[in-house]
């Protein structure tokens, strides 16, 4: 089944899809207030050139929505009809992805290409005021941005992962609501990732680089001892999990080392055996028209018979959705 728009949350049999700057479900319909990339998200070529879409949808505790769009967040009371910007990003199109910290509060880090290698911060953002605080900062060279903050379920720590060069890239943690960090890795390409997964004795962590062959890897909780579980065909950068099901994409980019040229949804029920299962050729369009791949949407609650997924980039699924049976 092929679903025009791309997939943003489920919750049961109810499915929260977005296109152009409307969002709209089987029961109601919303808008997105933005005049100008609003406009721009509803013409195909636009939508990619611009990169004018939905990239992050979330549902805090007590129901307020947030969606990351194009040079911003937006916020919608369970009241409300729209969607309404909070936030305007302070460097770089939009954050990777938000973590709550309560009903009225999420985190981010910035994401921008920072040619001039000044200090990067995560920010703190309060959904009712849309104000913006820096709760830490990484010093001038030390990254050269954010890949994503995670909240570890099985700990009080939210775990944070940069990029992107040799001595960049770190994978580490606070417990302490960035009082202090604590570096876990730091080093090359075999600890620059996006996505991250969380089990009792361990973590896992899948690789974002088009310069070595990229994998999925295990940390063991109490040893760090890491171990590869599964190659993949390209750069992993989006995913996302519900209870102990994982799931993935690879990202078709320019690489000399990954020349795959379909975009792979890697599967877990338990975070150990992974599965390929589903696959779609890029589309003949170059890169600056987006690299192909796979997104996901929020689930609220567990995650039952069905893993929805939108496409980026490939034939066919481009600014649609599907989903396949787990």
């Amino acid at each position: 089944m092929i679903i025009r728009g791309k997939v943003i949350s489920v919750e049961d049999n109810n499915l929260l899809i977005s296109k152009g700057y409307s969002i709209k479900s089987s029961r109601e319909r919303f808008k997105l207030v933005d005049s100008k990339y609003g406009l721009l998200s509803l013409f195909s070529l636009t939508r990619r050139f611009f990169r004018a879409e939905i990239t992050g949808f979330y549902i805090l505790e007590g129901g307020t929505q947030l969606a990351i769009f194009k040079k911003g967040i937006f916020r919608k009371f369970p009241s409300e009809r729209s969607f309404i910007k909070i936030c305007s990003t302070p460097r770089g199109s939009k954050p990777l992805n938000l973590v709550a910290k309560s009903k009225e509060e999420v985190l981010f880090g910035e994401y921008f290409q920072n040619v001039e290698n000044v200090p990067v911060h995560i920010y703190l953002l309060n959904i009712i005021t849309g104000v913006l605080n820096v709760v830490y900062t990484f010093k001038k060279g030390e990254i050269n941005h954010i890949h994503g903050l995670f909240n570890d379920p099985f700990s009080n720590r939210i775990w944070v992962v940069t990029g992107d060069k040799e001595r960049e890239c770190i994978i580490g943690y606070t417990e302490d609501d960035f009082e202090h960090f604590k570096e876990v890795f730091r080093g090359g390409q075999e600890f620059r990732c996006c996505q991250m997964f969380f089990y009792p004795d361990f973590i896992v962590y899948a690789t974002d680089s088009q310069f070595i062959a990229n994998s999925i890897k295990r940390i063991d909780r109490k040893t760090l001892e890491i171990i590869e579980l599964q190659s993949v065909q390209g750069s992993v950068i989006k995913g996302g999990q519900v209870g102990n099901v994982s799931y993935l994409s690879t990202t078709v980019e320019p690489s000399n080392v990954n020349t795959d040229k379909y975009a792979h949804i890697w599967v877990s029920k338990d975070g150990l055996h992974w599965e390929e299962r589903y696959k779609a050729r890029k589309d003949w369009m170059p890169a600056i028209m987006q690299f192909g791949t796979f997104e996901f949407p929020h689930y609220e609650g567990t995650i039952k018979d069905k893993l929805y997924f939108s496409g980026r980039a490939v034939k066919g699924l481009d600014g649609k959705s599907t989903y396949i049976e787990l």
